[in-house]
């Protein structure tokens, strides 16, 4: 016969170690709804993928923010959750935009159809400035 008295005392215990866990990592930083649009050589560039480095000097606590471009160009930047925004700052603009390709039965990205120097922070010349409040960053021409 087993001993049952001790059952109740570890699910108490197992419950409190995972409240205790459910928060892991740095705070959020509060973010602001900032939305824009990107093209290259002046037509849309749907599926690209784009990403907002903060600039030097920037808090280290706060991730990569990104978006992923609509077919008509336009694009809403995600820090945490789905389009909540960005942190207030200055930000270096990076996008790659790679077609799908089919590889054997599968579809993989195919090569970057953009200059390679937007898929670098090093490199981008893209800069945007992300007020406190709801943004719509100036529009974004890429150029070959």
């Amino acid at each position: 016969m087993h001993n049952t008295s001790f059952l109740p005392a570890i699910v108490f215990s197992t419950m409190i170690l995972m409240v205790g866990c459910g928060q892991s990592g740095s705070p959020r930083v509060a973010t602001n709804p900032t939305t824009g649009l990107v093209t290259y050589q002046g037509q849309p560039i749907g599926g690209a993928f784009l990403a907002l480095h903060p600039k030097a000097g920037a808090s280290a606590d706060v991730p990569t923010a990104t978006a992923v471009v609509q077919s008509d160009g336009t694009f809403a930047i995600t820090t945490y959750d789905r389009g909540d925004g960005v942190p207030q700052g200055d930000y270096v603009v990076t996008v790659q935009w790679r077609k799908a390709i089919k590889a054997g039965a599968d579809f993989v990205p195919g090569p970057n159809l953009l200059p390679v120097k937007y898929s670098r922070p090093e490199s981008s010349d893209v800069v945007v400035h992300v007020a406190a409040g709801t943004n719509q960053l100036p529009p974004i021409a890429l150029k070959r």
